[in-house]
């Protein structure tokens, strides 16, 4: 009877602890903070990677020319908190391809520094492509061989490559679709309420050659009161330095008229070291639920629009920030206000978000 007694009081305090373990495993989500407050003007982001030195990139998806921003980027070092944001210019292709609006036909989406050639990788969503840029923004000619079943008639519309990030343990890049790949499935959304996104994992090595595809299954989209635009797909991705990957899950829900409009993010950890591998001929549909990727969620947060609550932000770009003193590595976000969109006093404004892992 004792030893029985002394195993329930053991469960009775493992049961009271283990919610105060699972929340000490969250990220600290600071609050968001406006770039107007350093006069940034409004544009597109769509994706952000870091330079080294307090310097990083960002791609804007509605550009006369491909290519990217230059920001420095100051955060406390004890809090994390952004102190400091400077637009140092624009660096692109004068002879960016353009639409009938004067803009890159390229979409451009995703961004990913890579040192041992001191380029940059930016994918473009029209194409479903992944180019190499030089630091004055002009391209290379080299690019990503990026897999048919991939491609640009593989996806749905507006639904290909937005995220993209560089592996420095692997010496690997990593993207995935936003969305579920025509082949694979309806999206969650109107016409599957409640459903999942199936996802493909993809790396290429650093000889730009396709080496590694994971199944990603993204959590259930929402089942009810879907306004006329709903989007739900994973933006943007962000390799640690342990070879872990972090991936920004994003469902945003646009309502008649704006207000009550929502974005709802979820950031969750896996590493691909512990996971199954797939190919082009895989059937996400039927696959084993012991088989898709092990998530872990670090953060989960919503940002609306209300008449007293205009903090909505569409959060598109991800990537490392500074370490902290105390050793804990941040992660920022940035959002895209469609260039500030509705302008006037109530416009869409770009925010910059801090996450500090734990």
């Amino acid at each position: 009877m004792q030893r029985i007694s002394h195993l329930l009081f053991s469960l009775l305090v493992f049961l009271c602890l283990w919610p105060l373990a699972a929340r000490a495993q969250q990220a600290t989500a600071l609050p968001q903070v406006s770039l107007g407050r350093w006069n940034i003007g409004s544009a597109n982001f769509s994706g952000i990677t870091p330079l080294g030195s307090g310097r990083f990139a960002l791609v804007s998806d509605k550009e006369p020319r491909d290519g990217f921003f230059v920001f420095r980027i100051e955060q406390d070092a004890a809090t994390g908190q952004v102190n400091y944001v400077h637009m140092e210019g624009f660096y692109g292709d004068p002879n960016t391809q353009q639409d009938s609006n004067g803009l890159s036909v390229r979409d451009t989406e995703g961004i990913a520094f890579f040192p041992a050639r001191q380029t940059l990788f930016i994918s473009g969503e029209t194409h479903q492509d992944i180019l190499e840029y030089d630091l004055l923004g002009l391209p290379t000619g080299r690019r990503m061989q990026v897999p048919a079943h991939l491609g640009p008639t593989a996806i749905v519309g507006n639904y290909g490559f937005e995220a993209l990030t560089y592996d420095s343990l692997r010496n690997c890049f990593w993207t995935v679709t936003e969305s579920t790949l025509q082949a694979d499935g309806i999206a969650a959304g109107p016409k599957n309420p409640g459903g999942h996104n199936l996802l493909r994992l993809q790396a290429f090595d650093a000889n730009l050659q396709p080496c590694a595809q994971y199944p990603y299954r993204m959590d259930r989209g929402r089942s009810d009161d879907f306004g006329p635009t709903y989007v739900y797909g994973v933006p943007a991705l962000t390799a640690l330095p342990d070879g872990r990957l972090l991936v920004l899950e994003r469902e945003a829900n646009i309502t008649h008229g704006y207000m009550a409009s929502d974005v709802r993010c979820k950031i969750f950890l896996i590493n691909p070291s512990n996971e199954y591998q797939i190919d082009a001929s895989t059937n996400l549909q039927l696959m084993d639920n012991n088989r898709w990727m092990t998530k872990q969620l670090l953060a989960d947060f919503t940002t609306r629009l209300t008449p007293f609550n205009f903090s909505f932000a569409n959060y598109e770009g991800m990537c490392l920030g500074r370490r902290l003193n105390d050793g804990r590595q941040t992660v920022l976000l940035i959002s895209d206000s469609q260039g500030g969109f509705r302008k006037g006093p109530f416009h869409l404004r770009d925010f910059i978000k801090v996450l500090v892992l734990p």
